[in-house]
């Protein structure tokens, strides 16, 4: 069982860094504007991506989506209104249901965020936020199928086969691997290039190193989340 958790931290801490780099984000605008060179307030900075204009809080909702996920979009719609060089250049359209779901009754909240996500999807805003929005839609597919590979490496008693295939995917995506953790890369790619024979050795590896701090402590606390939610009997 232990290692079992382990490797199904090392794995989702992998997807979890797609996350955290913004795999599945839309740009705000046509023309990329960096975060950094903003000066926003404080919550705006920690709830809007660089380059996405804080978007893929509402492209990744579903119609049934939770209230937890709602909550979110109104938190990140309300750091995307304060951040004024982003929404400024946001289609007036878009402008104003983001105003609406930062201001939305808790009950309305995946609705009106999920509107943002369709309404981007069919060209309601406009062609540009339309592609980059179709862009998202496919980058969260992608990880939606890594997701569900991490699930099953995660279940498995011989997971190395199926963490190498986490590996091969992270790293057909350079820009974000290069935002993991260097030992982590190191570790991903031999994984990657293991022989069939070697695979559970070197899934196990990423196990200890990720449960041990080895890779950081952002690493370690997303092992140290998925071995509690482990520990919670299944229905």
């Amino acid at each position: 069982m232990k290692t079992r958790i382990g490797v199904g931290a090392a794995a989702v801490l992998a997807a979890g860094a797609m996350t955290v780099a913004g795999v599945g984000a839309a740009s705000a605008s046509p023309t990329s504007t960096p975060a950094a060179t903003a000066s926003p307030a404080a919550t705006a900075k920690a709830h809007t991506p660089k380059g996405s204009g804080g978007l893929e809080a509402f492209l990744s909702l579903k119609a049934d989506s939770p209230q937890a996920a709602g909550d979110r979009a109104a938190k990140a719609a309300a750091a995307l209104v304060n951040h004024q060089q982003i929404f400024g250049k946001l289609p007036s359209a878009l402008q104003a249901d983001v105003t609406t779901l930062k201001d939305a009754p808790a009950a309305d909240r995946v609705k009106d965020a999920y509107k943002i996500k369709t309404t981007a999807l069919s060209g309601g805003y406009g062609a540009e936020i339309q592609k980059r929005a179709d862009a998202a839609e496919k980058a969260a597919t992608s990880l939606a199928g890594l997701r569900q590979e991490l699930r099953t490496a995660f279940s498995s008693g011989n997971p190395g086969a199926g963490l190498q295939q986490v590996a091969d995917q992270l790293i057909g995506h350079p820009k974000l691997f290069a935002k993991l953790p260097a030992n982590l890369q190191t570790d991903l790619t031999a994984l990657k290039n293991a022989a069939p024979a070697d695979l559970d050795a070197q899934a196990n590896k990423i196990k200890d190193t990720a449960v041990n701090g080895g890779y950081g402590a952002k690493v370690q606390k997303m092992a140290e989340a998925l071995a509690k939610k482990a520990a919670t009997p299944h229905t």
